[in-house]
């Protein structure tokens, strides 16, 4: 999980409401100081998640997608899954921050999702799978 927090944002308020809605310990996320073109500080905050609980931040978010969002990505999941079968999801923050989830390219908080499963398998059968679990 990543995202930027601008100088502009209550970055205590924005990691509680990100953590909270992730169901991610708020001591999880780390910070790098960043200087935005115009010398501003941006936080560059990113939390990596295993096992159980990565699965649990999965589920919340496929269950938590209204029904366009979900027929979005299930039409187009090519483009969601790379070579590697690695999901990336990009979530609106600001929605977020309303308690609401929805696919974004903009503010966005980047999710990748990595699959434990052979490296002989194939983009195909992601693919599948991905979809299966949005259905």
């Amino acid at each position: 999980i990543s995202f930027l927090i601008h100088a502009t944002e209550d970055k205590d308020r924005v990691l509680n409401l990100v953590s909270s809605f992730m169901n991610t310990p708020k001591d999880g996320f780390v910070a790098d100081k960043l200087l935005g073109h115009w010398g501003n500080q941006i936080d560059l905050i990113k939390c990596k998640v295993e096992g159980q609980l990565a699965r649990d931040v999965a589920t919340n978010i496929v269950n938590s997608l209204d029904t366009h969002d979900r027929k979005k990505m299930l039409y187009s999941l090519d483009s969601y899954v790379d070579d590697k079968g690695i999901l990336h999801l990009r979530l609106d923050k600001q929605k977020i921050c309303e308690r609401k989830i929805e696919l974004s390219d903009i503010d966005s908080i980047k999710i990748k999702f990595k699959p434990k499963l052979f490296f002989s398998r194939i983009k195909r059968d992601y693919v599948q799978e991905y979809r299966r679990l949005l259905d």
